[in-house]
């Protein structure tokens, strides 16, 4: 069964990590064939399939949108016969992708977000996905409680196949000329160093991270290295001021792959301060990297760390029990404690990816 793996978003938000991981995944089962459509070029194919809508001004945005919704319009009704795996993130722009996707034979949704985090007031939107959700999807991929409590919102009644997030395995390995100086510099080898990583935006809790950092002692201050590495999508940075710059290496930027790797292998800790999520691919990253969490007690870092103890540590989303939380931490830094050989294992050989793929099988093939 030839199936493709439909992602608009792709390398703007480090999404290529996650298609390579699941094609990994569904290529495990006998009779597949898996290409990935998205704004990047593949392995199979010279040339990416998506226009990047998010580069240019705002007019190119918006031509580059509308011209890859009749590209996937008019491949889907070439190829009806193939299945198709539409990757949705609770946007507005989702909903034509979904329509177009639901018109083929055999259609599947991943939905990273029922709705988008920081759309969850907005009526009408979520109006829209109902309809679609309980009148087109008739089968979806879930990760989260989260978004089977929005599909029962929905009154959502197809298949649902749950699977955590997949598994991360790229080279670990970085060519240092690939790696911007202000990464290199980043790093501070004589203190604990603390890692912000991603697309920043307010519902993932940055603020948070550097009001907890501004209570500590000065003599904690002194002994932590907070780095913050991304794009910040809404200004979310600069909400709180640091009280001791010298305790932060802010980089707001788009951060190429050789320079995550550089930044994963030569932090202590992964800061997680999210208000609300319903997965992170940036906890897979530390947990591939073997780098502890520093969690908010939200529903599904809750549920991980639970299953996983020795992961990290989760604290109260408030700043003071965060501050606590890195206080702990960097008074007390050792490795030791953390990611212990039975928690690794049960992690790599985790039973749901096995029981996903043999239902995705049966699903496929009825």
């Amino acid at each position: 069964m030839k199936i493709y793996l439909v992602d608009y978003i792709g390398m703007h938000c480090g999404m290529h990590y996650y298609n390579d991981a699941f094609r990994r995944v569904l290529s495990a089962i006998p009779g597949t064939d898996i290409s990935v459509l998205s704004n990047y070029a593949c392995e199979d194919d010279g040339r990416p399939f998506f226009l990047h809508q998010y580069r240019g001004n705002k007019f190119r945005k918006i031509s580059c949108l509308l011209r890859n919704y009749l590209t996937l319009l008019y491949f889907v009704l070439r190829n009806r016969r193939a299945c198709f795996i539409y990757l949705s993130y609770g946007n507005f722009i989702d909903l034509p992708f979904l329509y177009i996707v639901s018109l083929a034979k055999k259609n599947i949704i991943d939905i990273h977000e029922a709705i988008a985090q920081n759309a969850d007031d907005n009526a009408d939107l979520k109006r829209r996905f109902k309809k679609i959700y309980s009148g087109r999807i008739k089968s979806v991929i879930v990760h989260s409680q989260r978004t089977n409590d929005l599909l029962d919102e929905y009154g959502y009644g197809g298949v649902r196949l749950f699977v955590p997030h997949f598994k991360y395995c790229f080279s670990k390995k970085y060519d240092i000329r690939r790696v911007g100086a202000d990464i290199v510099s980043s790093v501070a080898e004589d203190k604990v160093n603390i890692l912000f990583f991603g697309n920043i935006t307010y519902d993932k809790g940055v603020d948070i991270l550097i009001s907890a950092v501004n209570m500590l002692e000065p003599k904690l201050r002194s002994k932590a290295n907070i780095i913050i590495a991304g794009k910040d999508f809404d200004g979310t940075v600069y909400r709180v001021h640091p009280l001791d710059k010298a305790a932060f290496k802010i980089i707001l930027r788009h951060i190429g792959d050789d320079e995550l790797v550089y930044l994963y292998k030569h932090t202590d800790y992964v800061a997680l301060p999210y208000r609300k999520t319903s997965q992170s691919g940036i906890l897979e990253m530390a947990f591939y990297f073997r780098k502890p969490i520093l969690a908010s007690d939200v529903p599904y870092f809750n549920k991980m760390l639970t299953e996983f103890p020795s992961f990290g540590i989760l604290s109260d989303k408030d700043v003071p029990a965060y501050a606590a939380t890195l206080a702990s931490v960097i008074g007390q830094h050792s490795s030791a404690a953390y990611f212990l050989d039975e928690d690794y294992f049960r992690y790599t050989n985790r039973i749901e990816i096995k029981v996903f793929k043999q239902q995705f099988d049966a699903w496929i093939k009825r």
